[in-house]
């Protein structure tokens, strides 16, 4: 994979506000970390953090989360959404939907969504809630 830089991520993305500042990493303890330290810090909403290792990730319900180094795409966005935070869940959810789309809409490649926000590709060991389609 060629390393990542975030004035080429920026130049990729056509969005409003979503990825215009960038963080991109070779390898970070943990995106959702550093994210959250640039939002208390005052970083813009859409701020997009991305790793290509992170070497201390966490999944849901404080699971350890282990990808090999150069095997994903970490990342984590800074929202501030005006949601109740019973309904924060909601926008992970969403966010997951939105990148399979997108991710299908600019490459082909079937993919699917283990919830509520890992995508997965290809030959990766699938939660039976995944569905690939084909193409």
């Amino acid at each position: 994979m060629d390393s990542l830089t975030a004035a080429s991520i920026r130049a990729g993305l056509g969005t409003a506000f979503v990825g215009q500042e960038v963080h991109v990493w070779p390898e970070l303890g943990s995106t959702n970390d550093e994210a959250r330290r640039l939002a208390r810090e005052g970083a813009p909403e859409g701020t997009l953090v991305l790793a290509e290792h992170q070497a201390a990730g966490r999944g849901r319900l404080g699971r350890r989360w282990e990808a090999p180094p150069g095997s994903s795409l970490l990342l984590s966005l800074v929202f501030r959404p005006t949601l109740a935070p019973a309904q924060s869940q909601r926008l992970t959810m969403i966010c997951g939907l939105a990148i399979v789309e997108a991710v299908e809409a600019t490459t082909g490649l079937a993919v699917g969504l283990k919830w509520p926000n890992d995508v997965v590709a290809g030959g990766a060991a699938l939660d039976s809630v995944v569905v690939l389609r084909r193409r």
